[in-house]
């Protein structure tokens, strides 16, 4: 039970994470956004080893026709899940400013365009993901929060409250921290650029520049994200598209391969009672 418990909470995390990670202009802009990857693909790696009985179990079994289609399904998912979040690393590793400077490919717009091609389709794939498993979610979370004798387990709910609250206030709190240095980063960049101006009129003054990653916190930003840069606000926009896609997926899910199942049971129910 603990091992689900960890389960769930590192895919809390993950999700908090790729949602983050889908707007490259919150928090420290480009810093964030690549570092912040690179520990989702650990972080992918970590869940794919607490998964790993699964994984080897299910895929000496794909061919085995008595295997469930819920969990071929699931299966092939997952595979499609690992190509595009492979190909989101890797794209970033091909197009990266900050970490993997040397490694970046000259004329990239395609690398780019694969990167957020490839972002896209993850982010419907988690939505899918989490709606096929969302009854096991519900029922980690049921057995977290409420005990065998039916009380809510107050102790816990207050633990993940609080753990929240805090996780939240660090955002909040970071945010403002990188909006005020690039502001007076920028205005620094400012005071120098007209200085320059006034020592040397005939020169042909440089387009002042807010710091080496500015251009990500303001405006359209480098992948075209427009809106806000908030972290809260991008994960609740994010959490809300995971929202439309987990609904119709758990109700797909529960009339397919449930149903499929039931029948199947009482199938053989039938066929044990005729012996």
């Amino acid at each position: 039970m603990k091992k689900n418990y960890i389960k769930i909470v590192l895919d809390l995390l993950m999700a908090l994470a790729f949602a983050l990670l889908m707007n490259p202009r919150v928090l420290n802009g480009l810093p964030f956004h690549e570092i912040a990857g690179l520990l989702f693909g650990v972080a992918i790696l970590t869940h794919i080893g607490l998964n790993f009985q699964w994984v080897k179990q299910t895929t000496l079994k794909i061919f085995d026709a008595k295997l469930p289609k819920k969990m071929r399904f699931s299966y092939l998912l997952n595979i499609l899940l690992l190509i595009s979040m492979s190909t989101i690393i890797i794209t970033g590793i091909l197009i990266s400013k900050v970490v993997f400077p040397n490694l970046a490919v000259e004329g990239s717009r395609a690398i780019r365009g694969l990167h957020s091609l490839s972002a896209n389709v993850t982010l419907v794939l988690v939505g899918l993901h989490i709606g096929v498993h969302w009854q096991w979610v519900m029922g980690i979370c049921k057995k977290a929060f409420v005990s065998k004798q039916g009380a809510l387990r107050k102790g816990v709910i207050a633990a993940v409250l609080l753990a929240l609250a805090v996780l939240a206030g660090g955002m909040q709190w970071y945010s403002s921290a990188v909006a005020t240095n690039t502001s007076q980063t920028a205005q620094h960049a400012k005071q120098l650029n007209n200085t320059d101006r006034a020592a040397n009129s005939t020169m042909l003054p440089e387009k002042p520049q807010a710091g080496p990653f500015a251009e990500r916190h303001g405006g359209q930003g480098e992948f075209g994200h427009r809106g806000s840069a908030n972290s809260l606000l991008v994960i609740l926009n994010y959490f809300l598209i995971f929202a439309v896609l987990i609904v119709p997926a758990y109700y797909l899910e529960k009339r397919l391969f449930r149903k499929k199942q039931q029948q199947k049971s009482a199938h053989l129910e039938i066929t044990d009672g005729t012996q």
